[in-house]
């Protein structure tokens, strides 16, 4: 009733592939690596935040350093060029 056999299916979907191109390049994916700066980040801002720190600033502590440890993770990623070139933009954009 219209079902075609399995040896209709198309030749393309038996094609082998190359193990050599399952990889995808490291550039422009966050690993490991990235995360776990920004994970040093927060953990050291943790570490020497004093004891008498209201919940507020210690939120706010935790998501600065976050931002630092992005901001760190981007310019390692992208390069400082284009970070300067996007920094001045903003700059200049009277904000």
């Amino acid at each position: 009733m219209g079902v075609e056999p399995l040896t209709a299916v198309p030749a393309a979907a038996h094609d082998p592939v190359s193990h050599n191109n399952d990889i995808a390049p490291a550039h422009g994916r966050f690993t490991l690596p990235h995360a776990l700066v920004i994970i040093t980040c927060i953990v050291t801002a943790a570490i020497l935040a004093p004891r008498e720190m209201t919940v507020t600033d210690v939120l706010v502590l935790i998501a600065s350093s976050g931002g630092i440890g992005a901001g760190i993770v981007l310019v390692a990623t992208t390069g400082s060029r284009r970070v300067g070139r996007l920094v001045r933009a903003y700059l200049t954009s009277g904000n």
